[in-house]
Parts: structure tokens; C-alpha cells; sequence
């Protein structure tokens, strides 16, 4: 596991732990237009195998974004949703904010989840 970005305490065992092994909600699972806070956040890679249909071992590479807001932890693989999340941190830097969960329909069809930063909390 190698952290990209977070405001973790990365010498705190269990925090690490929360943030990349405990289970959390899938964002995409959040209603849309909800409004969340964010507390910890952490957007770390993490290598894993998978078997391939002709018997080998594939390896490859996951980024994750896991966050808190109060008691909730979420979760997710999405690319859209990192990057979002990422451009909020960098323009927040160390102040407080709140993201609003976002998404839509692609043209071809498909659900994707997004986030922007909730200007009003």
C-alpha cells in the first residue's frame, strides 16, 4: 500500500487500518445531492491479484479513496470521483469542507458517480 494523499496520522496503526482495510459504504450507493463533510480522508493504491481464465495470476493495481464524514466511511475505485475529490483537496488545502455526492448517465448509458465541493456548508 503507498498513500497518494491524506490527512491521516499515518504513524497511527489503527487509523491506517480504518481507512484502507474496515469496511465502509460504497459511494455510489449515496443519494445524489447529498451533502457530506469531510473528516479523514485517505487515496492510497493497493496491489491485488486476480486469477485469469486461462489459470494464471494477474496482478494489477487498485487507487482507492476512502473518506469519513461523522460515523460514516465511504469508499471507491472511481477514477471521476478521485480525481474530483483530489482538485477539492488541493483548493481547500488544510481548511475544512463538505462535497456534494454528483453523478449522471454517460451517453452510452452507464451510472457514474461524482463529487464538487458544497460551496454553501
Amino acid at each position: 500500500m503507498n498513500f497518494i494523499k491524506t490527512n491521516i496520522n499515518q504513524k497511527d496503526k489503527k487509523q491506517v487500518y480504518r481507512m484502507t482495510k474496515g469496511d465502509s459504504e460504497k459511494v455510489q450507493n449515496l443519494e445524489k445531492g447529498r451533502s457530506l463533510p469531510v473528516d479523514l480522508y485517505a487515496v492510497y493504491t493497493e496491489e491485488k491479484a486476480r486469477n485469469k481464465q486461462d489459470g494464471t495470476i494477474e496482478t494489477y493495481t487498485d487507487t482507492v479513496l476512502t473518506f469519513t464524514s461523522g460515523n460514516l466511511k465511504v469508499g471507491t475505485i472511481s477514477q471521476t470521483f478521485i480525481k474530483s475529490f483530489l482538485e477539492i483537496v488541493d483548493i481547500m488545502g488544510d481548511e475544512d469542507f463538505a462535497i456534494i455526492i454528483t453523478g449522471g448517465r454517460t451517453k452510452s448509458g452507464r451510472e457514474f458517480v461524482n463529487c464538487e465541493l458544497d460551496c454553501d456548508a
